[in-house]
């Protein structure tokens, strides 16, 4: 693709909409026309979203290039110091990526099949996840298993 931006499909929206309620923030907003996502914040790319605190729950569909390890790791920071109450993030399934495992103590979606992005007339040519951190993941389950099997990191 000619951009790092894959825009959320609605039909996902409405899951994360109804996992989290309320989205206080969206940090990747899309850089071009109405945001897409329905929240109470946008941050857009002249915004510098990795540069503010986060806080409330947030909702991240990260640009999808060699960038979005900062956005793993601000996100995943931002809840374990408590900024951020619940969230729910959007990314490809790079399951052998240093980013990605910075995840795996999160529930997590395998979505089935390939998403088509809005924006995009073609379905992805990657597998995506979408990754819960919060403490329903009953909530999150509800919600997305229709989409595809959810895994928690079994621990002893």
């Amino acid at each position: 693709s000619d951009s790092p931006e894959w825009y959320t499909p609605p039909e996902v929206l409405a899951l994360v909409e109804k996992t989290l309620g309320v989205i206080d923030l969206d940090p990747c907003c899309n850089s071009i026309g109405k945001p897409n996502v329905n929240a109470t914040t946008h941050l857009r790319q002249a915004d510098d979203g990795l540069s503010v605190k986060w806080s409330g729950t947030v909702y991240m569909n990260p640009p999808y290039g060699r960038g979005i390890e900062a956005w793993v790791k601000k996100l995943v920071l931002e809840y374990g110091a408590g900024n951020v109450s619940e969230a729910i993030a959007l990314v490809p399934a790079r399951v052998d990526t240093d980013w990605f495992r910075m995840f795996r103590d999160y529930a997590i979606c395998f979505v089935d099949g390939r998403l088509k992005f809005s924006g995009h007339e073609n379905s992805a040519p990657f597998p995506s996840a979408v990754i819960y951190l919060g403490g329903d993941i009953d909530k999150f389950y509800e919600a997305f298993s229709p989409l595809g099997d959810i895994w928690v990191r079994w621990q002893k």
